[in-house]
Order: C-alpha cells, then structure tokens, then sequence
C-alpha cells in the first residue's frame, strides 16, 4: 500500500461513497468505472494538475473472457512519464453474481444501492486501493 494514496482515500472516501449513494447502479456496473472513480474523486480531487493521474491514458488489461483479471495502469498527468509516475492495481472478475463481486453487489438491480450495498461497493473500491503500487518504486532519499 502507498501511504500517501490511503492517506487521500481516509481524507476523501466520503466523497465516493455519497456518489455510490446519489447515482444510480446502472451508471457505475463495471469495475473500470469504480476505478475512474476513485481516481477521480479520491486521488485527483483537488490537486494541481502536475499531481494528478491521467485519466486519458488510462489502460486496462483484460486477458480473460467469462472471468480473469482486470489490471489497471495509469500514469501521472506529466510529459513523457517515468516507470515511478504510472500507478497500477488489479482485481478479478467472474461470470456471475455467485464468483464476481461487483455482479454479486448489483444483483442485477439498476436503481438506487441500499445502504448495504453502499457498504459493499466502499469495500471493493477500498480492495483496489489497498493494491495500488508503483510500477517501479521511487527512490526516496
């Protein structure tokens, strides 16, 4: 984990889940759109453009089919950026609400969540930032 990124998501997580809260499930159904999320609600919120993640050049790596996983690689909002500016996190999906967890929240409901799942998709959106990692650590001196 990267202190600094569980440092924004205590300080921020209100934000997120207040968006979960007010936005009906059909509008966030898919893992990429947490992501994009928590990017920018809880990592970008309120830094200066040079501090942000670039949501432009966000890639996703999706080798599987009915399941696999899911790896997302996003760089910093600067030229050319290095192998310390890219941020990476991954998760795993199924085919079905019984072995993928983002179905298994939504139950294959399009409204409002309930606070419960409300509750859930905080804790899925806290499993991919407590996976966050540079792709290369900077060196601190």
């Amino acid at each position: 984990m990267i202190k600094e990124i569980i440092e924004k998501w205590e300080e921020r997580k209100h934000h997120l889940e207040e968006y979960f809260k007010t936005t009906k499930q059909k509008e966030y159904d898919d893992y990429e759109i947490i992501f994009r999320k928590i990017v920018e609600i809880i990592l970008n919120k309120d830094e200066e453009d040079w501090d942000q993640f670039d949501l432009s050049n966000l890639v996703v790596i999706n080798h599987g089919d009915y399941q696999g996983t899911l790896i997302f690689i996003i760089p910093k909002n600067t030229y050319q950026p290095s192998a310390v500016e890219y941020l990476v996190t991954n998760t795993y999906y199924g085919s079905c609400s019984g072995c993928d967890a983002l179905q298994g929240i939504h139950n294959y409901d399009d409204g409002y969540p309930s606070e419960e799942q409300v509750s859930q998709y905080m804790t899925l959106a806290l499993h991919l930032v407590q996976k966050m990692k540079w792709l290369e650590e900077p060196i601190r001196y």
